[in-house]
C-alpha cells in the first residue's frame, strides 16, 4: 500500500480570510490572532472555511481498503485505474499474518490467528487467480469480463482530491483504533504527508481539530 501527496492549494490564511470575508477584510500574512480565529471556528464548528483548501492523493491499495475509503465522498472525488483498459492484475496486498474475528463485533477483529497453512493456501490462490486471467486474456476474453475472477486484495490506484475539511471528518474516523488495520494505515500515512509539507501550511487547523 502507498500514499503520495500530489498537490495542494491553501493553508491556514486561507482558512481565515475565508472567513473574514464576512465581514469583507483579509490579510497577507498568519499571526497569532489567526491561529485563535482558528481554534474559534472549530471549537464553534464554523466549519465551512474549512472546506477551501484542497488536497489531492494518489493512493495504491487492495479493492478491499478502497472500498472503505470510498464511503467517504462529500467534498472528494475519485478516479480509479480501470482493468477493462489495462491489465493490473500483478500486485497483490500481502498477508504476513492474519487476525481472529473480534467476539465484541461483527465487522472488527482483533488478536492474532496463527495459521500460517492459511497464509499459504492464500498465496496459492492468488497465484492461481492470476494464471486463470492470463489465461483468460490469453484467449481473447474481453478484460471487462476477465477481471471479474481477480480477488478482492488486488492492489489498485486512484486519485483522490477533495477539500481539507473533508479529509478531517475522514481522518476522524479511520485513524480510530477499530478502524480495519488497513485502512487506518493508509489515513495515517496520508495525514503524516499532509503534516510534513514544506513550511507546514495546515499546522494550526490540524492541531486545532486535535489530529
Amino acid at each position: 500500500m502507498k500514499a503520495e501527496l500530489i498537490n495542494y492549494f491553501g493553508d491556514d490564511l486561507m482558512v481565515v480570510n475565508a472567513a473574514r470575508v464576512s465581514y469583507g477584510k483579509a490579510k497577507d500574512l498568519f499571526d497569532a490572532k489567526d491561529a485563535k480565529l482558528i481554534k474559534y471556528l472549530v471549537e464553534h464548528k464554523h466549519i465551512a472555511p474549512f472546506r477551501h483548501p484542497q488536497l489531492q492523493f494518489r493512493i495504491e491499495c487492495p479493492i478491499f481498503v478502497e472500498r472503505q475509503l470510498f464511503k467517504h465522498q462529500v467534498g472528494l472525488s475519485a478516479n480509479s485505474i480501470s482493468g477493462r483498459y489495462v491489465d493490473f492484475s500483478d500486485k497483490y496486498f500481502k498477508f504476513n499474518t492474519l487476525r481472529k474475528q473480534s467476539k465484541s463485533s461483527k465487522q472488527g477483529s482483533e488478536g492474532i490467528l496463527d495459521r500460517p497453512d492459511l497464509i499459504i493456501k492464500i498465496n496459492n490462490h492468488i497465484e492461481a487467480s492470476k494464471v486463470l486471467y492470463k489465461e483468460l486474456c490469453d484467449a481473447e476474453n474481453a478484460k471487462e469480463q476477465a477481471r471479474a475472477i481477480l480477488p478482492l486484495c488486488l492492489e489498485t490506484q486512484f486519485i483522490w482530491t477533495g477539500s481539507l475539511l473533508a479529509y478531517i471528518h475522514f481522518w476522524n474516523l479511520r485513524l480510530k483504533v477499530d478502524t480495519q488495520e488497513e485502512t487506518r494505515t493508509v489515513a495515517a500515512e496520508m495525514l503524516r504527508l499532509v503534516k510534513n509539507i514544506e513550511g507546514n501550511p495546515f499546522e494550526h487547523t490540524i492541531a486545532a481539530f486535535e489530529l
